[in-house]
């Protein structure tokens, strides 16, 4: 800067100047200094935004590759896993056995990395879609949680499922990627936690008409988490600690894949813990909401509104869910923390006028052991159906041994942890139609289905074994499992040991026929567990009146043999629960088989094939299948029929020429089904001389049919037609 004065004389002439005088010289130096350096830095920003770049481009086209890289490793290991499993599938050595078990275990391990890098890697290369599908929460919950609930249970964990009832049913969303997510989450708590319980728990944070927030936290009782490391979680490749890793086990890469998943879902995704307390992981995810929602009456179990019900379980939060979907649905709830409770509880409503119409209980409660609880639980409940119905909770393969020793058994089982669905069969069935006091009968219950959901589990009761295989298999084409037991008491056996959805009853077994059957499993004092289960009889009788007195000594139903794929079909979905019908059954067709009975005087094929085929579906491979059985066992089957006959025994002479005569039918062999009907006929009119005279008869067709069936052209122009028989 620069300044001057000027002092002029009195006549204005300048006398002096006064001034100062600053150098700039290393002011300008310093910013010509700025300058350059400016120029350096737009230079280095420029290069920096070049390397930026190329290291997107990079990192992009890494992850392309790890992606591509991924797939085409999982193709082979695939192959090596299956190849495993078959090579298990052989005959083995005890040392092969644990070589190949290594081998899976070690695949199966391997593809589980190679699943969480191809996860990863796609997410960071934007090319993992999201579907947008209906779905049902519930359902994806409760499928989810099975398999990581016995992984829990096998190591001694409590599990529970707790979902608000205010979480809607149907969602619109991506469920496979809200699984996996789940699936990590509860499968570390599981990992992490050596005791205690496990808690998955959904509920409603916000909604509007087209979209709901749902938080899902999984909080266990495992080793915990400092507060330092828990920044870390989420992180790619990363753990708490490398003792974690060494372990435990794992990659770490299952969090930062749950994380991104959540974002994409719209949500967040945390955790609370403190190192030996455990940890609570949590996520929010917003979903679609589709335009029709059951409401009201669609939600709710047909009897529950209204029903007083006593809940008890060891775990308290097991049980304060229970409560709160009994609620939902109208019922008048209580909780009880023991087993001292529930039968307090149990004697004060009864002594009081006002008694529970179900009690579901643990017998695992503190305060008494499983027996002691079972009998006091069954006095406490009145010691008949008529009284408190007793459900009782259980873990997946728990035994009931408690009940073994109680007047009562429990009029269900519940499988822990509970399902609504589950949940929701089983009041239906257990729950009286009426309130206490007025109980509906036994004739108005439907039955526990044996697994909700899924296909039903029929219990066959039949002493031929032609007979069973034959009913076996058109059982399978339909899609449904069944237990084959070969005598009226083995029946009543099975039934005590496990719940059954139908049974397929023949009427003429050893042993115990199946009407004897019949009443033992109608007898609310036997151990039967459900004793209205839906029994249909079956038997080759054809007689007018035979449909009318089975039906009236208390059989649900009746179907004649030999019977058809849809004449079955037909049958079962009368009686099976809704879910379980079985699919492409006409609705019209009327129980009863093609057998119409014999009529003496006509010339009966030595060998129907297209009859055989229509009761076999046209399943060629059933139909041989049957044959081969018949032609091992019917040979025995005459034997025995000859060794009654020879003894004097009508009865037994009877069963066994009924017996023959159901298996010839179910072949197709109308000439062998005349000669044992016959046989059948005379012996229960006491003709044993017409009967012997018989048995010539009786070896002869049965020569002649062996020989059609071994001729048999198993093709579809070989089964057209019949062979009549020339004799």
């Amino acid at each position: 800067d620069r300044g001057r004065v000027i002092t002029f004389s009195e006549d204005g002439r300048p006398l002096m100047m006064f001034g100062t005088h600053t150098d700039i010289t290393e002011l300008k130096r310093a910013e010509e200094k700025l300058i350059e350096t400016n120029q350096v830095l737009e230079q280095a920003i420029a290069h920096a935004s070049e390397m930026a770049e190329r290291a997107e481009v990079a990192n992009l086209a890494k992850s392309d590759f790890l992606a591509n890289m991924s797939h085409e490793i999982r193709t082979p290991m695939n192959g090596v896993i299956g190849m495993t499993d078959l090579l298990l599938d052989t005959e083995l050595s005890g040392t092969q056995r644990r070589y190949a078990e290594t081998v899976r275990a070690s695949g199966e391990s391997l593809l589980s990395l190679i699943n969480d890098i191809l996860d990863l890697s796609k997410l960071e290369a934007d090319k993992i879609q999201f579907e947008e599908l209906e779905f049902d929460l519930h359902a994806v919950l409760d499928e989810t949680t099975d398999a990581l609930a016995l992984r829990a249970y096998g190591k001694g964990l409590d599990f529970v499922c707790a979902t608000s009832p205010a979480v809607p049913d149907l969602l619109l969303g991506d469920p496979g990627r809200l699984r996996q997510v789940l699936v990590n989450l509860v499968g570390n708590a599981v990992k992490f936690t050596t005791r205690g319980d496990i808690v998955l728990r959904t509920s409603l944070v916000s909604e509007s008409v087209t979209e709901v927030c749902i938080r899902v936290s999984v909080r266990d009782s495992g080793i915990g988490i400092s507060a330092e490391k828990q920044g870390l979680l989420f992180a790619k490749f990363a753990q708490a600690d490398a003792s974690t890793t060494r372990q435990y086990g794992g990659t770490g890469l299952g969090l930062a894949i749950s994380k991104q998943l959540v974002e994409r879902m719209g949500g967040e995704i945390g955790v609370v813990s403190e190192v030996g307390q455990g940890a609570e992981f949590w996520f929010t995810a917003r979903l679609g909401k589709p335009a029709c929602q059951p409401q009201g009456a669609e939600r709710s179990p047909h009897g529950v509104c209204g029903a007083r019900v006593l809940v008890g379980d060891r775990s308290a939060t097991a049980c304060e869910a229970l409560c709160d979907q009994l609620k939902a649905w109208g019922a008048r709830t209580e909780e009880v923390p023991d087993g001292t409770a529930a039968v307090a509880a149990l004697h004060r409503a009864r002594d009081g006028g006002d008694p529970f119409w179900t009690a579901i209980l643990d017998l695992q409660m503190p305060g008494m052991d499983g027996a002691a609880l079972a009998l006091a639980l069954a006095a406490a409940a009145g010691g008949t159906r008529e009284g408190t119905r007793l459900v009782q909770l259980v873990l997946l393969g728990e035994q009931r041994s408690a009940w073994q020793v109680a007047p009562v058994e429990p009029a269900a089982l519940l499988t822990k942890p509970v399902r609504r669905s589950d949940l929701a069969a089983c009041l239906s069935a257990t729950l009286p139609v009426h309130p206490m006091g007025h109980p509906a009968s036994v004739a108005g219950h439907h039955p526990v289905p044996a697994s909700p959901g899924a296909a039903a589990r029929i219990l066959l009761a039949e002493d031929n074994d032609t007979n069973q295989q034959v009913a076996v298999g058109i059982l399978e084409k339909l899609g449904l499992r069944a237990d084959v037991v070969g005598n009226g008491a083995e029946a009543v056996a099975a039934l005590a040991a496990r719940l059954y959805d139908l049974v397929l009853m023949d009427v003429q077994m050893p042993e115990m026929d199946g009407m004897e059957a019949l009443r033992r499993i109608r007898d609310p004092q036997s151990a039967v567990r459900n004793h209205a289960v839906p029994v249909i009889a079956m038997t080759a009788h054809a007689l007018l009146g035979d449909q009318e007195r089975y039906l009236e000594e208390g059989m649900d139903d009746y179907i004649s043999k030999p019977f058809s794929l849809d004449t079955l079909a037909a049958v079962l979905n009368r009686w099976l629960p809704e879910q379980a019908m079985v699919a492409g059954a006409p609705s019209s067709v009327v129980a009863g088989g093609a057998d119409c009975g014999v009529v003496e005087g006509l010339e009966w094929p030595v060998l129907d094939c297209a009859r055989m085929m229509q009761r076999m579906g046209g399943d060629e491979e059933l139909a041989q299948s049957v044959v081969a059985v018949f032609l091992e066992d019917t040979p025995r089957q005459m034997e025995i029929l000859r060794e009654y006959l020879a003894a004097t025994d009508p009865e037994g002479a009877e069963r066994q020429a009924h017996a023959i005569k159901g298996a010839a039918a179910s072949v197709g062999g109308e000439a062998l089904r005349a000669v044992a009907f016959v046989m059948e006929r005379a012996t229960r009119n006491g003709d044993l001389e017409l009967a012997k005279a018989s048995m010539q008869d009786l070896d002869t067709q049965f020569g002649h049919l062996r020989q059609s069936l071994e001729q048999c052209a198993w093709d579809t122009a070989g089964v057209g037609g019949e062979l009549r028989n020339e004799d």
